[in-house]
């Protein structure tokens, strides 16, 4: 298995490697997301109690892990307008609502458990980073560099917590959580398309993921972000004899690494202008809150 890894990671620096340098923005690709996340919020106190429907959903962002060797891209939305890229509109299914104090929502009785699902749709733009220290304001590529993969090191976060806060009452329980994850990517403006992308919405704290695999589509996923690179660093050492230097990757990888944040990704090149689905299912269950590892935020 190791050796196949080793194969795999040889062959993506190989065609990596050939991809034009380019510094100027450009739209490399779109993605579409749809998720939808279903689960159990049970009320244990003796008399009903009434939960308010979110209008929206506030994700939390988090940065991954990238290194020298990739092409960093952004979503195109504006670092200064935080509060636009961490929050989506969300439908919220459940029946029957009601309206209390002039909030929409709904009514538990005690001693009850209401089944509950909600979902949304985004669309993120996926562009190359403009070098800051480019003085050219025409921005003609003038040399003829090694170009990395392009990698998108962000994911959202789902913490049931936040978006259902009248969990951290002693006598609300939350179990049986899914979140369901569907979208597709699609090359825009370039002629390969090299990328690492790690799965886009997450369910904070999440006990197992299942990633789905269409019947006519290669397996493009990966088990572990931060192995994926770990692999390439290794790749670079074992690499040095059998590669000229010049094609192997070199990283900065800071004290630590080995316990970030972890998430599925996404790893391929294509010259194809047809899109990528791609669809996983991650699952949270209330009895394991207590003995599972608390991720660093």
């Amino acid at each position: 298995m190791k050796m196949l890894n080793i194969k795999y990671l040889t062959i993506f620096l190989f065609l990596i490697s050939i991809i034009p340098n380019a510094h100027s923005e450009t739209t490399v690709a779109t993605m579409d997301t749809y998720w939808s996340l279903t689960g159990e919020i049970t009320n244990e106190y003796p008399y009903s109690v009434f939960i308010t429907i979110p209008e929206e959903i506030e994700y939390i962002e988090k940065d991954l892990k990238s290194s020298k060797n990739f092409m960093e891209l952004t979503n195109g939305e504006s670092d200064d307008d935080d509060e636009e890229e961490s929050t989506d509109p969300v439908t919220f299914d459940i029946t029957p609502k009601s309206e209390l104090n002039g909030q929409e929502g709904f009514w538990i009785p005690p001693y009850t458990t209401a089944n509950i699902k909600m979902y949304s749709t985004r669309v993120d733009v996926l562009t190359t980073k403009e070098d800051d220290d480019e003085e050219d304001d025409e921005e003609v590529v003038r040399t003829m560099e090694i170009s990395g993969p392009a990698a998108y090191p962000k994911t959202k976060l789902i913490d049931l917590s936040e978006i259902i806060p009248a969990s951290k009452k002693d006598k609300i329980e939350l179990d049986n959580f899914k979140l369901y994850v569907k979208g597709s990517i699609v090359k825009n403006d370039t002629d390969v398309l090299s990328i690492l992308i790690p799965a886009p919405i997450v369910l904070k704290d999440y006990s197992t993921c299942d990633k789905f695999i269409s019947k006519y589509s290669v397996n493009t996923w990966v088990d572990s972000y931060s192995d994926w690179v770990t692999d390439h660093n290794e790749l670079s050492s074992y690499g040095s004899t059998m590669l000229d230097n010049t094609l192997v990757p070199v990283f900065d990888l800071g004290p630590g690494f080995y316990k970030t944040f972890d998430v599925p990704a996404l790893v391929y090149t294509t010259s194809s202008n047809q899109e990528l689905s791609f669809s996983y299912k991650m699952y949270w269950y209330a009895e394991e809150e207590d003995t599972k590892d608390i991720w660093m935020l």
